[in-house]
């Protein structure tokens, strides 16, 4: 459907374009007689009759290259609707006429707007609007006439060419009929031979129906761009996702527990700055193999782009805007530079100090970020937290995300570094997993781009992106999701108020149960 409503293709398959490939191989065929017979008389390849000498002969080269090469295409254009119009079989008289002796409405219907409307020009005297008008609707009446004469010409032109090449054209059509018996077209094809493509394409008014070939020619370019999403899949973003076997990280990494630095609402959360905060943090700790660092990042680094296309996809309002932002400038500084802000990641891994005073430090820089940014704003639309510059909203992200991951430690000294960075690579794998199950939703509203100039890009994009990630789609569609609803997964602060909704109905339930267990234990007794 992208494919056939696209102008470039519409225009291309219109009788006037066709006519026009005629046209040019006719001025390239006069213009090659024309220097024969020049090239014979005057002997111009040898010697110059211009006073301009030998450079009369570099120009009369160099034009005759730039026709040949502006003569390409048309004529192909030509060639195609011929080919295209002596496949369609049944032509019955009235699709003849039809099809190639009646003038299509949309081919006059400006110009007959235009002849019954008013004029745009604030005229006085009624006599001279009347004349006025009368004049614009004789000369738009004469455009209409040489419009129907050309589209007529063209269609007439057309419908010689394919009486003419029809035998030709059935003469190939039979020898590939024969080839394909022999098993010669046994390739492989995504399309489903059962199913009737033909009712997605988009034809003008009166426009003969596409060939079949031309059909199987839009599929084969779609399952090309398919197969080539599939030679770049994201094999470290597959290994991390499936580490998560549940969607706990999606709630954990912050927790409600934790005060806030402001009295106004909480700062919401993208799909993209939570990760990008926790796989700061992990690269900082100290005491870890460099190998599982490096992973890390290079499964995140395949992920993110993923995970930026869905923050900027599903938020239609750009309320998140700001957010996303702050989550691009953290990720810049991560991965070029390895720094969270001004700190370098990589020295403070190797300070030899603990996971607990990593963390500590980063939570007390940030804290302080957002505390002196609060205490010297004095602009009232900085109330708002969406408002925020990136770089407070990121401190801001640090400082609850490290005061959870310190809480939810409870000062336990056995808590080894390479044990809090698994458990941070397992939360990043739930944010990660949680967030790529709207991948399906994203492809599909790529596919309904409104503007028709975006569309067919827009599609093809869908078709590589679809290549890419089939497999992490058909992983997390075998997943239970804690929801039936699909429009709750577009928003990170609806899947944790989901999944916290739900640990208060199964706390609640198990208490319940637990008090009637005591009660019945009690009436025993």
């Amino acid at each position: 459907m992208a494919e056939t409503s696209s102008p470039q293709f519409v225009i291309a398959r219109s009788v006037t374009c066709t006519t026009s490939g005629v046209v040019s191989l006719i001025i390239a065929a006069v213009l090659l007689e024309v220097e024969i017979r020049m090239a014979m008389r005057v002997d111009i390849f040898n010697q110059s009759v211009s006073s301009y000498d030998w450079s009369t002969k570099w120009v009369l080269i160099s034009q005759t290259i730039g026709v040949l090469l502006g003569t390409v295409a048309p004529p192909s254009r030509w060639f195609v609707a011929i080919n295209c119009r002596s496949r369609n079989e049944g032509y019955s008289k009235t699709s003849i006429r039809d099809a190639f002796f009646t003038v299509e409405g949309y081919w006059t219907q400006k110009m007959v707007e235009w002849r019954q409307s008013s004029l745009s020009v604030r005229i006085r005297h009624r006599t001279s609007r009347k004349l006025m008008h009368h004049l614009r609707g004789i000369f738009l009446k004469l455009c209409i006439f040489l419009q129907h004469a050309v589209v007529l010409s063209s269609k007439l032109l057309l419908f010689v060419s394919v009486c003419v090449t029809i035998p030709v054209v059935s003469c190939i059509g039979y020898v590939g009929k024969l080839k394909r018996r022999k098993g010669i077209s046994s390739e492989y094809s995504t399309a489903d031979p059962d199913s009737d493509i033909g009712r997605y394409v988009l034809l003008l008014e009166g426009e003969v129906k596409l060939s079949t070939k031309s059909l199987d020619n839009i599929l084969n370019e779609v399952d090309s761009v398919i197969r080539k999403g599939k030679k770049r899949k994201p094999t470290n973003l597959s290994i991390l996702v499936n580490r998560s076997c549940n969607w706990n990280g999606v709630t954990e990494f912050d927790s409600r527990r934790i005060p806030r630095l402001h009295s106004q609402e909480v700062v919401p959360y993208c799909w993209s700055l939570p990760i990008v905060t926790l796989t700061s943090i992990a690269l900082a700790l100290p005491n870890v193999e460099k190998r599982k660092s490096e992973q890390l990042m290079k499964s995140v680094t395949e992920g993110i782009s993923y995970v930026k296309l869905i923050d900027e996809t599903l938020d239609k309002k750009g309320c998140l805007e700001n957010i996303r932002t702050a989550a691009d400038v953290v990720w810049v500084r991560v991965e070029m530079y390895h720094k969270w802000q001004d700190r370098d990641l990589r020295e403070t891994s190797l300070t030899g100090e603990n996971a607990d005073e990593i963390l500590r430090q980063l939570c007390d820089r940030a804290e302080k970020t957002v505390v002196e940014f609060l205490r010297e704003e004095r602009d009232c639309l900085m109330k708002n937290p969406l408002n925020w510059p990136a770089h407070v909203i990121a401190a801001n992200s640090m400082y609850r995300i490290g005061r959870t991951m310190l809480l939810s430690q409870g000062g336990k000294s056995d808590e080894t570094d390479d044990r809090v960075f698994e458990h941070l690579s397992v939360t990043i794998a739930d944010v990660l997993a949680a967030c790529l199950t709207n991948l399906g939703r994203v492809i599909t509203i790529k596919c309904h781009r409104n503007a028709i100039e975006e569309r067919e890009e827009s599609v093809r994009n869908a078709a590589l992106l679809l290549g890419e990630t089939e497999e992490i789609i058909a992983h997390l569609h075998q997943r239970e999701l804690p929801f039936s609803d699909a429009d709750q997964t577009a928003s990170i602060e609806e899947w944790r108020a989901i999944i916290e909704q739900g640990n208060k109905v199964n706390i609640e339930t198990g208490a319940s149960e637990y008090r009637e267990e005591i009660v019945d234990i009690k009436v025993e007794v």
